[in-house]
């Protein structure tokens, strides 16, 4: 009994050896993106904080979307969907803004379908008109996908943590 016992715990220790070293390859393969995926979409995102830094909101739609069914969910949770209402967010923060550079604390790029899903942290160093500088974290998610030969996000949803929207909201 005790041999057959210690036969299946050797047979069960080898399945998951050999399990683990397939799958993890695998897994590591399922989220690989290629290269250049890779640098043309942290370049977006770097794009993007430039645009924030020049409070450029022309700039930042042209890394957009030209189909309607963009959308944007800004840190205060408003949802703004279509070209026109999230141009008209994007100006109404950049107006209430003196200043504003953020640095990408993480991300993480996922491939989905003929796009990649992004989810990361960011930190923006800000100062509102007439207001102390602040330092705001911000987390977001979204989807990005290449429309005529560039890499632009579909849509994008941020977020101030929790703490941060009793005390101020964008």
């Amino acid at each position: 009994m005790q041999k057959r016992f210690l036969q299946t715990g050797v047979h069960f220790l080898l399945t998951f050896i050999f399990l683990g070293a397939v799958a993890i390859p695998a897994n590591a393969q399922t989220y690989a993106l290629p290269p250049d995926v890779l640098a043309a979409n942290k370049e977006l995102d770097h794009q993007l904080l430039e645009e924030h830094r020049l409070l450029d909101t022309d700039k930042v739609i042209g890394l957009f979307t030209s189909s309607p069914d963009i959308f944007f969910i800004s840190p205060d949770g408003q949802l703004n969907k279509g070209l026109d209402q999230v141009r008209q967010s994007w100006a109404r923060f950049f107006a209430s803004l003196q200043s504003i550079h953020g640095e990408i604390n993480h991300v993480t790029y996922l491939p989905a379908g003929d796009g990649v899903i992004a989810v990361g942290q960011v930190t923006y160093y800000r100062q509102l008109k007439g207001g102390k500088p602040q330092q705001r974290v911000v987390v977001w998610t979204d989807f990005r996908h290449k429309e005529n030969g560039k890499w632009v996000y579909v849509f994008r949803h941020a977020h101030w943590p929790l703490e941060a929207n009793s005390q101020q909201q964008r």
